[in-house]
């Protein structure tokens, strides 16, 4: 059996004749790192700056910001993978930040508040990255305890595009009715390319080998992101998703219940999931193992099931250049193994998962 990393297109979501989408007060980019920058700018950076962020990062969103002129002072994360108050005020002061970037890891939200009250007191801009965790904090939620909200909701939707961003001003209209941030053409290709993959995987043939992943590594490595920072139309397929509260429902429940069922299992087996269940509202983007070993990626690759870690080589240079400035993020980045547990998953790839990880042990 061959498990997907990602879920697949919902062709009757996407023609089911859903009402056009609107969201008042976000913004909509291409990508999660293009919602980034423009919300530091929009929250009145400007070069120079000191900006706070995490030491367990994807650098791919952070390196616009370095190019820009901004000073980025990475901050280790503790072993539950949130930020220690005294250590913020220390750094904040030493360098004195202006802003503050905080990851919601995995679907499984932060306790915000302490935050957002140090923040308040230095008077420091706090930025939530809800890059992983687009259903556990939808933009149309108006709870807000930060300055700045982003998203990337193709981590969570089969979609091209899904960077979002949200300010703390809930009197502004901000739908720009400008280009799609993606083009009919390209969403079209995109649902052939993933039909294409489903059909490989319905003939048994295994994406995730060692040959095939080299490739795409080596076909990725030499493609360049172009930072677009002028705010879009959401593609025709996110706003058909968006615009369907059944189908984000669905995605909920779907998932909610596999990362239950799947962590029981496992913890049957002896694991330890680095979360326990989802608290209300929360909708895990995937079930989080430890493995000390660095081989069971490539176990559960060879085997079909298309685990992955995070963020892997692409972590910060500061982080993988030194490790022992950063222990905890080092140790999460060569240790957690993420398990897809996405909409497109039921009980027959849950059992699969489960004896794989049977026979690893």
């Amino acid at each position: 059996m061959i498990i997907a990393a990602r879920p697949y297109p919902n062709i009757p979501t996407l023609f089911s004749g859903v009402k056009p989408f609107r969201s008042p007060g976000t913004l909509f980019y291409p990508m999660g790192r293009d919602a980034l920058m423009s919300g530091l700018l929009a929250l009145g950076l400007k070069k120079g700056d000191y900006i706070i962020v995490p030491a367990y990062m994807c650098y791919s969103s952070l390196s616009p910001l370095e190019s820009h002129g901004f000073e980025l002072v990475y901050l280790d994360v503790a072993p539950d993978l949130s930020f220690c108050a005294q250590s913020l005020i220390e750094t904040a002061e030493r360098v004195s930040a202006k802003a503050l970037l905080i990851v919601h890891y995995f679907g499984f939200l932060q306790k915000i508040e302490p935050i957002a009250q140090v923040c308040e007191s230095l008077n420091i801009k706090l930025v939530e990255d809800f890059s992983h965790s687009f259903l556990s904090q939808p933009p149309s939620n108006s709870s807000m305890h930060s300055h700045a909200q982003i998203f990337s909701m193709r981590k969570s939707l089969p979609v091209l595009d899904g960077g979002a961003l949200k300010l703390n001003n809930k009197n502004k209209d901000s739908y720009i009715e400008h280009l799609a941030c993606i083009s009919l053409i390209s969403d079209g290709i995109y649902i052939l390319k993933r039909l294409v993959e489903k059909t490989l995987i319905l003939l048994r043939i295994n994406i995730y080998a060692r040959w095939i992943n080299s490739s795409r590594k080596r076909y990725l490595s030499n493609n360049h992101y172009i930072l677009n920072i002028t705010p879009c139309q959401p593609s025709w397929q996110l706003s058909r998703y968006l615009s369907s509260p059944e189908y984000l429902n669905y995605i909920k429940t779907q998932v909610d219940k596999n990362f239950k069922q799947l962590s029981k299992n496992l913890r049957t087996l002896g694991f330890e999931p680095l979360f326990d269940a989802p608290k209300d509202g929360e909708v895990p983007q995937a079930l989080v193992l430890r493995d000390t070993t660095g081989k069971m990626v490539e176990y559960l690759r060879a085997h079909g099931v298309g685990a992955w870690c995070w963020p892997a080589e692409e972590a910060p240079h500061s982080l993988l250049n030194n490790p022992q400035q950063y222990p905890n993020a080092y140790y999460h980045n060569q240790t957690l193994v993420l398990l897809p547990i996405h909409q497109n998953i039921g009980k027959r790839q849950i059992d699969y998962m489960t004896q794989v990880l049977s026979n690893w042990q």
